[in-house]
């Protein structure tokens, strides 16, 4: 049996770890050939999908590496990699693949013995762990596709196994969320999905009448508007649960439905900002197994 032989990228910011990397060449320092080094500006530079694309294209193990906590040449450009490789982290886990095949860390420009001992490292543990995938992966195409629908794309595609919770997002990564809004509150003036540059949000005519009836407790400092007061009136008549929803007639768009569409969403708020009425909110939560089951069953039609 041919011994498996691990393949790994690195993603090397330009100023240190990449300088760290080149420091170990000129130095004549032996590390594993099997470690393919990419370099970059920044760590902050590598999005997502690049770490999803790196094992689309048949790596075993991807590796980031970034300048020292505190020294980065763009700030805080390492700050904001980690929180992004720890939520990698996370989904890959969710969708069966070992997550210490995704790792950061961090180096000054002269730490070439300590890149070498974590390259060495790097290809041990994967060594051990064996090939990332069964067979081989097939590329996703992105034609036609947001960005983030393209990660979420990737992430089913690599998938081993279907994910069953969903993931909470790191205070530090902006670009996560999953969007709400309360019934109570909405009008349907729309302003939020004319906002939305992802085409996230759109409007069904339907009436979700089992969330109206929920009597719910308000607060003294919460304004009653003239929308809350119908719903209040409504759930305090309600003698039996509906089970279905109603359909809106033509012309009362105000009581159409929002749809949030979590695969194009960025969590950039300015759907927050627009609405006049308070009533949309970000949860700093996505959910997983929703996504990538949608994601899958598009796939196959």
């Amino acid at each position: 049996m041919t011994e498996f032989v691990p393949r790994i990228v690195a993603f090397c910011c330009n100023y240190c770890a990449y300088a760290a990397a080149d420091l170990a060449g000129v130095s004549r320092m032996q590390y594993p050939p099997q470690i393919r080094i990419i370099r970059v500006p920044c760590s902050g530079k590598v999005d997502m999908t690049y770490l999803l694309r790196a094992f689309e294209s048949g790596a075993d193990g991807v590796i980031v590496a970034g300048c020292l906590e505190g020294g980065c040449h763009f700030v805080e450009g390492n700050f904001h990699e980690k929180a992004r490789v720890n939520f990698a982290r996370d989904m890959l886990a969710a969708v069966g693949i070992d997550p210490a095949r995704l790792e950061m860390f961090n180096f000054s420009s002269s730490m070439a013995p300590r890149f070498i001992e974590i390259v060495n490292e790097v290809t041990e543990r994967i060594t051990k762990l064996g090939p990332a995938f069964p067979k081989k992966v097939k590329f996703t195409d992105r034609e036609g596709l947001t960005k983030r629908e393209f990660l979420y794309k990737m992430l089913a595609n690599l998938a081993i196994k279907t994910p069953d919770k969903t993931l909470i997002v790191p205070e530090k990564l902006k670009e996560f969320g999953r969007i709400e809004y309360e019934a109570a509150k909405c009008i349907g003036c729309k302003k939020c999905q004319d906002k939305c540059e992802e085409q996230a949000i759109d409007f069904q005519r339907t009436f979700d009448l089992s969330k109206i009836v929920q009597k719910k407790e308000i607060s003294k400092d919460e304004k009653i508007t003239k929308r809350r007061l119908l719903y209040m009136t409504i759930a305090n008549l309600t003698v039996k649960q509906p089970t279905n929803n109603i359909l809106v007639p033509e012309g009362l768009d105000e009581f159409a439905q929002m749809q949030f569409v979590p695969e194009k969403c960025v969590a950039c708020e300015k759907c927050i900002e627009a609405c006049p009425e308070k009533a949309i909110f970000l949860v700093k939560e996505i959910d997983f197994p929703r996504i990538i089951e949608h994601v899958k069953r598009s796939r196959k039609q």
